[in-house]
């Protein structure tokens, strides 16, 4: 009945004015069963599977990150709009897996979780392929060529970078840039030297930025959600500082100033977790010792949070620590990044109990794609593999250069430079980045030393963006777009290397 329907199609094609549509027919017999013709430029296939399923290997790599996109969208819509600050305080000390499935089944329901979840991210999903699918075919049937199955992949990887409160015009608006300006200007699948969902992301950050950061990243409607957090932290008598925020890791990061010192989070850390050492405790006790002589009594592990404030705000002369006093909510945050604390722990970063992009925050959902693709062949471990090891070094050389340069373990050095190098691993979009976006076989170097290069230069690069520049909280995606336009200069040093050695 379908090979019926499908022969239909043909024949209407072949009619003299509906010969234009041929490639809708084309395309509606490759997706049901095989392409009837060879390739005639990237991505070539040598074995038995066509181009359609080899991008459905990368749809299937994709699964964990869809269902978890969708499991933490509605999670986080249903406690952060809930207007209810018990359910909220339950839902940030979660500590393992047992309390989770007990507050999943006992305060929401995984029914509430899955239905709010698909109404927030499947309507991005239908309008990514159905408009990024009408400029394919229009492509296709004006330059009358065969629809390439790009859009697979493209479909998918797109509404997965983008928060979950866009409005529905401007992902439109995003998948149309991308499908239309960064491939099909260039010739079509194959013959783009950007990728197609990073280029949607980033028309969308630079000309929409208010809608692309900022308080985006929980539900469907920020409004409701704004108000639902204003009436929690009144309910739970909660200020500025200590309140519940929709803050990600990398706005926290992004949003403290470089006044906001080592020791400064490191004095906050001591008190909010009694932490007897610290790396800058010379620094900080010698400073408490002034401050408490005009303080008597007190404790800096004892502190409230008005007296914590007051130590870290005071002038040095006075025995404070120096910092601005509207730079310590920053610095209070920070902390929280910086050390593990709350909902910003590692393991709520590894699993994806966090807010962020919809396909961003799970790195585990990350790893098992990463998995698949090495296993069946489709990405190189080369550029992942090295990506992280750019990253990691890249941040850890920051550490230690503060440490060497500022002296006194870095305690004048600003605090961004201190997160764990493995932190920054979790962090943001990194994960999704390194295994789906930085391996797209079309936009990366295709030789063995220039997959090596190019992913030590992303990683470097998502670093430096990332703790060096204040316009920008996540630099994987800038990284990456920067690497794909050196790919085709890696690849042509890498050849020039590889025929001088045989030779």
């Amino acid at each position: 009945m379908l090979k019926r329907f499908v022969n239909s199609i043909w024949e209407i094609c072949q009619k003299d004015k509906f010969q234009r549509f041929t490639p809708v027919a084309d395309a509606i017999d490759t997706f049901c069963y095989e392409p009837i013709h060879q390739p005639s430029s990237p991505p070539f296939i040598r074995d038995a599977v066509d181009v359609k399923r080899w991008m459905m290997l990368v749809v299937i790599a994709l699964f964990p990150a869809t269902f978890l996109a969708i499991w933490n969208s509605g999670v986080q819509a249903l406690v952060y709009g809930s207007g209810n600050a018990q359910l909220m305080e339950s839902f940030l000390h979660i500590s393992g897996f047992r309390s989770y499935l007990s507050f999943i089944f006992n305060d929401i329901g995984v029914f509430s979780i899955l239905w709010t979840g698909c109404k927030i991210f499947l309507p991005l999903l239908i309008i990514s392929y159905s408009v990024g699918g009408v400029c394919e075919v229009l492509f296709a049937i004006v330059r009358k060529h065969k629809i390439a199955e790009g859009l697979l992949v493209t479909g998918i990887l797109y509404p997965l970078t983008l928060p979950p409160t866009i409005p529905y015009w401007m992902a439109a608006l995003g998948i149309a840039f991308g499908v239309v300006v960064s491939k099909e200007l260039f010739g079509g699948t194959g013959m783009n030297i950007l990728n197609p969902a990073l280029s949607g992301r980033a028309f969308l950050f630079f000309t929409f930025p208010a809608k692309m950061s900022g308080d985006v990243w929980v539900g469907s409607n920020p409004t409701k959600i704004k108000e639902s957090l204003l009436a929690m932290n009144s309910t739970a008598g909660k200020s500025i500082i200590d309140g519940f925020s929709q803050s990600t890791c990398l706005q926290t990061l992004n949003s403290t100033a470089p006044a906001v010192k080592r020791v400064h989070v490191d004095a906050i850390a001591s008190n909010i977790l009694q932490m007897p050492h610290v790396p800058t405790e010379s620094v900080i006790h010698s400073q408490f010792s002034i401050w408490a002589e005009s303080h008597p009594g007190l404790m800096l592990d004892k502190l409230t949070l008005e007296q914590l404030q007051n130590f870290v705000t005071s002038p040095l002369s006075e025995g404070g620590l120096g910092l601005l006093p509207t730079q310590f909510d920053s610095a209070y945050s920070i902390t929280d990044v910086i050390y593990g604390i709350g909902k910003f722990s590692s393991g709520n970063l590894f699993w994806g109990n966090i807010i962020g992009s919809l396909g961003e925050t799970s790195t585990f959902a990350c790893l098992l794609g990463a998995i698949f693709l090495v296993v069946t062949g489709i990405a190189s471990w080369r550029t992942m593999v090295s990506f992280g090891i750019g990253a990691f070094i890249t941040a850890w050389l920051f550490k230690i250069f503060s440490i060497l340069i500022v002296g006194k373990h870095g305690a004048w050095a600003p605090a961004r430079f201190f997160i764990p190098a493995y932190r920054q691993l979790f962090l943001g979009g990194l994960g999704f980045g390194l295994v789906f976006m930085a391996t797209d076989p079309v936009s990366s170097p295709t030789m063995k030393l220039a997959k090596w290069i190019y992913g030590l230069f992303i990683g470097f690069m998502t670093i430096v963006i990332r703790l060096i520049n204040p316009a920008y909280p996540e630099g994987v995606m800038l990284a990456i777009l920067l690497g794909n336009v050196f790919a085709p200069l890696l690849d042509y040093f890498a050849v020039r290397k590889y025929r001088r050695r045989r030779i």
